[in-house]
């Protein structure tokens, strides 16, 4: 963690909005101040304030960041006035708006000089002071660094070069422990937008800017100024600034091909003014204290004690420290019944747990096929949130206790899943009343056992309930490293070790093992959990995109900083609850339409 007490900022653009903004929070954290901006009057005043604020000291000077020789006198005049930098803000920036066609190519180089030149002179003015301590580069692209709009181009351009020059910037300094944070506020209230220029040909300025200003720009800076700190201060590469960019980010990458018509429908377009990804839904709201709670004792209790991945794994030890955890809670309406039968010769045996509602009433049926890597958890581990999934969606539910690595590898895990499913349909219960379902590397396997169902000709059941699915075990997800550092549960590294216990001697890119590489034409309807912290993101991600393609009626909820399949840690926290709730509400919903109706929510996304 960074502190900012003692430590000398630099910050441009810092007259108003964000950069002001930023001044007076560092100077409540006891940091000195040297500001810049080419308007001396605003900067003078946000001088002062700053003192009054508490800065130790609070300098300013008027700054063109286009002109790189007044970069250096002011690295020079900094060094000489206040000591050497810390942190350097490259925050100053203009917006320009209109049509390309319509842009001269002088006023396209403006926004690019000051956008993008005004950081590349700045970080080169600054980089000798900055390796010597060590220091932070803070470079403010924006979310139109991250996603292209149209009447933006000269915007867009100089905003994605800045993305660009930090990701690469950041690996070269890296060997200096000099740290670069790429910053990307979305729509933040500031006077950026109130002095963007327009060129010709394009509508009334005023009627833009209102339109702007009330659909987009509605953060103030004093928020923005405390995310990006508070993601300075944790050493994050990439900090996104506001529900809108974490929502549009996640929607570009997603769907690269349609965000654009989701961007006008976001930003009140000739689409209209309401955001709809169709089956894609969003929960970007901040977690709540609870939540919180679960992931740091998950983190400190689990990932801290089996992160290293350079000694054997003890698998009795995760089990038995897994089991310990999981605290089932006793549910009275909720009847469990064991079930342990051998197989005939050559099939395996069917061992599990019934759950079933109290009141006798079963709508329909869930197999449940639990997570924890093929290596550890059980019917136990789960079944708090298992046995509310029945109660709450009046369902009886089988959670199947497999055979887990790596005494039993592939094919294991699958031929008991299998055996399973056809125990059901040897009960009489219908397959169109039935549910496969499972979390992280039972996700995984649900969406393998939908294949070997596919493959075998069985009737195939009503849909599957993914929670976080580990669908590729060959680990190419980018995930795996984006997120190992936010992820509560995993590192990569653990999960390819999980990978490696299972896989065995087989290929890892089996579709029996590794479903994002089987053809998943025909399977029933989707819907994925998922959280966008988690290091098995993007399996969610790419399984959902690929099934859209392939015809699957699919849906993906994205939940924003949620532990790793957080619907287990029911009743725990608020959010596992709603979760849980939206999952009975599925099951009951598939298994009560007729065939060939599509089940997709129509409610669009909340953010």
């Amino acid at each position: 963690m960074i502190s900012f007490k003692s430590r000398l900022a630099v910050i441009t653009g810092a007259g108003s909005g964000i950069g002001r903004a930023l001044a007076l929070a560092l100077a409540k954290e006891g940091a000195s101040l040297a500001l810049a901006d080419i308007n001396e009057e605003s900067v003078a005043a946000v001088a002062k304030e700053a003192e009054a604020a508490g800065a130790p000291a609070a300098r300013h000077w008027t700054l063109d960041v286009v002109d790189e020789n007044a970069w250096r006198r002011f690295a020079d005049e900094v060094e000489q006035e206040l000591g050497m930098a810390d942190l350097l803000f490259n925050n100053a920036g203009i917006a320009r708006m209109g049509r390309f066609e319509h842009t001269e190519s002088q006023a396209f180089q403006k926004v690019v000089d000051v956008n993008f030149w005004g950081v590349v002179y700045g970080t080169r003015a600054f980089l000798p002071q900055l390796k010597l301590r060590q220091g932070v580069f803070i470079n403010i692209s924006s979310l139109f660094g991250l996603i292209g709009v149209p009447g933006n181009t000269h915007y867009c351009a100089s905003k994605f070069a800045v993305r660009g020059f930090n990701e690469s910037i950041r690996q070269e300094f890296a060997e200096f422990g000099v740290h670069v944070a790429s910053v990307h506020p979305g729509g933040v209230h500031t006077n950026i937008a109130n002095s963007a220029e327009f060129d010709e040909g394009e509508e009334d300025r005023e009627a833009l800017l209102k339109r702007s200003n009330e659909k987009f720009l509605v953060m103030p800076p004093e928020k923005a100024a405390s995310i990006i700190l508070s993601g300075v201060r944790k050493r994050k590469h990439r900090i996104l600034v506001g529900n809108d960019a974490k929502l549009l980010s996640f929607v570009q990458r997603l769907l690269p091909a349609s965000y654009p018509k989701i961007m006008k429908r976001f930003l009140g377009g000739e689409e209209g003014p309401q955001l709809d990804p169709g089956p894609v839904q969003a929960r970007m709201e901040s977690p709540s204290l609870r939540s919180r709670f679960f992931s740091w004792t998950i983190r400190k209790n689990f990932k801290g004690k089996f992160a290293d991945t350079s000694k054997p794994w003890d698998s009795d030890k995760i089990r038995a420290a897994v089991e310990k955890a999981s605290r089932s809670k006793s549910m009275p309406n909720v009847v469990c019944e064991d079930i342990n039968l051998d197989g005939e010769e050559g099939k395996a045996g069917v061992k599990g747990q019934w759950q079933r509602p109290a009141s006798g009433s079963n709508s329909h049926t869930i197999l449940y096929l639990h997570g924890g890597g093929y290596v550890f958890c059980s019917v136990r581990t789960h079944a708090n949130m298992t046995r509310a999934w029945a109660e709450q969606a009046d369902a009886q539910l089988f959670s199947v206790d497999y055979r887990l690595a790596p005494e039993n590898p592939y094919p294991a895990a699958l031929e008991d899943a299998l055996a399973a499913y056809e125990y059901l349909l040897d009960q009489g219960i219908d397959a169109n009343s039935i549910v496969v379902a499972g979390d992280s590397a039972g996700g995984g396997l649900s969406t393998a056992l939908l294949l070997k169902i596919k493959e075998r000709g069985l009737a195939m059941p009503a849909g599957a309930l993914l929670l976080s699915p580990w669908v590729d075990l060959a680990g190419t997800g980018a995930s795996l490293e984006a997120n190992t550092d936010s992820c509560a549960f995993f590192t990569g590294d653990m999960i390819r070790r999980a990978a490696e216990h299972y896989v065995a001697d087989d290929d890892e890119k089996n579709p029996f093992i590794s479903p994002l590489y089987g053809d998943l034409e025909g399977l029933p309807p989707i819907r994925i959990y998922v959280g966008n912290t988690e290091v098995l993101e993007d399996d969610s991600l790419r399984l959902f995109d690929k099934a859209r393609e392939h015809g699957v009626d699919a849906e993906l909820r994205v939940w924003n900083d949620q532990p790793h399949v957080w619907p287990v840690f029911y009743p725990f926290f608020p959010e596992a609850k709603l979760t849980v709730a939206e999952m009975a509400e599925f099951s009951q919903r598939v298994t009560s339409l007729d065939e060939g109706v599509n089940v997709s929510s129509d409610k669009g996304s909340e953010a």
